[in-house]
């Protein structure tokens, strides 16, 4: 996932990197524990986020040892690495209870939209470097036999727009972004697991038909056995988080 921040930032998720929208190609590389940590600040926007729950989930739900030192220092390169971008002060502290990111504006983008779109613009480049001088004009005007065939042109065409998506979305399937693995499409809803395990996509989007309608564009996480505080039992989550930043993410309780 891509998050564009007050218009300026943009942090790709995939790549763990933060760029300046007016300066591309200069980008910061973050390590692990500060891309997770603004991950969890970019969905949940002008929220307070108690320290003990970015402790776990930046460092106990990895196997990694949790202090506050460590969240402290983490804080204050996160902060230093924004700031080198935009000079407004995003990360608020609120002493012995957490911080608050406190954007203006920030837009999702899909990571598989994005890459189609930098594809699209590429080839265009490409297309626009192509120096074609020393080619006899009749080269130029007279296509291949077979490509003056009208229906011939259209099947391929019609194969390259069919193909492209399926292929984008099963090498992203490959990748491991921060161990979030895309699952599917449910209608309008882009379907996510962490650290992936427990339910089949199959049953994993029956989970979902009963609880969202997925008429809005949307992502939806899927959480294998969460341990829920106060009972013994595990649970899966689901979150469905809307593409509109502004509408907060809600949360769906499975027991396993």
């Amino acid at each position: 996932m891509i998050f564009v921040i007050n218009k300026k930032i943009k942090y790709n998720e995939y790549e763990g990197t933060l760029e300046d929208i007016d300066d591309p190609g200069n980008a910061t590389l973050l390590v692990k524990p500060a891309c997770r940590l603004l991950s969890i600040f970019v969905r949940n926007n002008d929220m307070l986020i108690k320290r003990r729950q970015l402790l776990d989930e930046v460092w106990e739900d990895y196997g990694l040892k949790a202090t506050d030192s460590n969240l402290n220092n983490y804080i204050s390169g996160l902060r230093r690495s924004l700031a080198k971008i935009d000079t407004e002060e995003l990360i608020i502290t609120y002493p012995r209870q957490g911080f608050k990111f406190v954007a203006k504006k920030i837009t999702r983008q899909d990571l598989n939209a994005a890459l189609l779109e930098k594809n699209v613009i590429q080839g265009s480049d490409n297309d626009k470097e192509e120096t074609k001088p020393e080619l006899p004009m009749a080269e130029l005007t007279s296509p291949p036999a077979w490509w003056k065939k009208a229906p011939l042109k259209k099947m391929a065409f019609i194969a390259v727009i069919l193909v492209f998506p399926y292929l984008l979305s099963m090498a992203y399937k490959q990748i491991p972004v921060s161990n979030i693995t895309n699952l599917g499409k449910y209608k309008n809803c882009d379907i996510y697991s962490i650290k992936y395990n427990g339910m089949q996509p199959k049953e994993i989007e029956s989970v979902i038909a009963k609880h969202y309608t997925c008429e809005d564009k949307a992502n939806i996480y899927y959480y294998f056995n969460i341990k829920e505080k106060g009972l013994p039992s595990y649970a899966s989550v689901f979150a469905y988080c809307p593409l509109d930043v502004s509408v907060a993410c809600e949360l769906s309780y499975v027991k396993s």
